[in-house]
């Protein structure tokens, strides 16, 4: 079981991640792809591989305390060009359902220097994203019964967009916001984003003001499977 409560002392360091974990509309819980399944080993990409020291050796996730229903309209994809998206506008991530801090650490994760490889990006973007629809899905968030439990249940990625806008630095602090826009039945539509804040130009910023970049930009289609097909 990971320790939720030494994941949240170590994102206290993190001024921004602070700010989160405090805020009154967010609660922590269990991450629950960061716990390798023993029997079936499931989620052991997650939890192991990119669960050590020079990968992603700290993460944790917040959850709003307070979710609305997604609305039942199939909302618009990520548009293709600018001239789409003034004509075509695509549902927000704000306020997110989910929001997930992950420390990225080096060498690990890098593709070129100093910078993760995109298919890290797209990972934690999914993982984020399966949080996300769970809640909708399931219901809140509630401990494992046992090791082998997996509480999001039978959620699967059908179709996953990512738009990489800049570069996710290493190592450094990351934000993945995941919200769930729309829900038709079994069928559900995901925005998420992955943010860091802007190192290069904080010359003497402080914490708190420096701007918050949007690396990468993603929309997926989800499904869940029947009771009929477990």
């Amino acid at each position: 079981m990971v320790d939720t409560a030494a994941e949240i002392a170590h994102f206290r360091s993190y001024q921004w991640a602070n700010s989160l974990i405090s805020s009154e509309d967010y609660i922590p819980i269990d991450t629950d792809s960061r716990r390798i399944k023993p029997t079936s080993g499931e989620d052991g990409y997650f939890a192991d591989t990119l669960g050590t020291s020079s990968t992603i050796p700290h993460l944790l996730t917040l959850q709003r305390r307070n979710i609305s229903p997604a609305p039942a309209e199939v909302p618009t994809w990520l548009p293709a060009t600018k001239k789409d998206a003034g004509a075509k506008p695509t549902p927000g991530v704000n306020p997110p359902d989910v929001l997930m801090l992950v420390d990225l650490s080096s060498p690990g994760l890098s593709g070129h220097p100093s910078r993760a490889h995109g298919g890290v990006t797209a990972t934690l973007i999914d993982e984020a994203m399966s949080l996300a629809v769970a809640v909708h899905a399931n219901g809140p968030a509630s401990p494992p019964a046992s090791a082998d439990d997996n509480p999001r249940g039978k959620i699967f990625t059908v179709q996953l967009d990512v738009r990489y806008r800049g570069k996710v630095d290493v190592p450094a602090l990351a934000v993945v916001r995941a919200k769930v826009v729309a829900r038709v039945g079994r069928k559900f539509w995901v925005r998420a984003q992955v943010v860091q804040e802007d190192e290069e130009g904080a010359g003497g910023h402080l914490e708190w003001a420096k701007r918050k970049i949007v690396k990468a930009d993603a929309m997926a289609f989800w499904m869940t499977t029947p009771e009929t097909r477990l």
